[in-house]
């Protein structure tokens, strides 16, 4: 072997084992919240039936197994805790290996994604509407703000064998409010669905 190609060697050796050094010592990320959930550390919402969602004060340092077939898990990385959950953005932490994520909205009406699987049926979500604004008449929110609250995606949580309308839960969120409504519905029932909740007065932190 020449000098040449010993020399070669030598330096993408090292090349490599410099970005392995600096892989390992690199920062953990930060996984911001986005716009229609927007659980920032230091924020609350209120809601009706007297609950009270919090997040951390911080963002919490976490990883989780990525499938129910691999002992691998994500690089950690700073997240917010939202009511308990970690969220990663639109998605919180379930104690599933084979559903670790369950994502709980998207920004745009579309198709259905699984989010857990009981009994041999698929759990599906799906927004199934975006709406200009919706009207939260009663009661009114501590603070003095108008009850009409503008861009806000419908999100139904349904049994796969039943489809979308025939949903179990419906949520509302906000842009820049996060959740503001929640009804329940029986899907083999033709009675009205029911309000679970609604928003009542919250804080973002941003």
């Amino acid at each position: 072997m020449n000098s040449n190609v010993i020399k070669w060697f030598t330096i993408i050796l090292g090349i490599m084992l410099l970005t392995s050094a600096c892989e390992k010592d690199a920062e953990p990320k930060y996984v911001l919240p986005k716009d229609y959930l927007p659980a920032f550390p230091g924020s609350f919402w209120d809601y009706t039936n007297g609950e009270r969602v919090i997040t951390s004060q911080e963002y919490e340092l976490h990883s989780y197994q990525k499938s129910i077939n691999s002992t691998e898990e994500t690089p950690e990385q700073y997240v917010p805790v939202y009511g308990g959950n970690y969220l990663y953005e639109y998605s919180i932490i379930q104690q599933s290996n084979k559903y670790p994520l369950k994502q709980l909205l998207a920004e745009n009406v579309g198709g259905a994604w699984e989010v857990n699987f009981i009994n041999n049926t698929k759990i599906l979500r799906q927004v199934i509407e975006k709406k200009d604004s919706v009207i939260i008449p009663f009661p009114p929110f501590t603070n003095p703000i108008d009850s009409v609250i503008k861009d806000v995606v419908v999100v139904v949580e349904f049994l796969d064998s039943l489809g979308a309308k025939r949903w179990n839960t419906k949520e509302y969120y906000a842009k820049n409010i996060g959740l503001i409504k929640v009804e329940a519905n029986n899907p083999f029932d033709t009675m009205p669905p029911v309000l679970i909740k609604q928003i009542q007065n919250y804080h973002i932190n941003k």
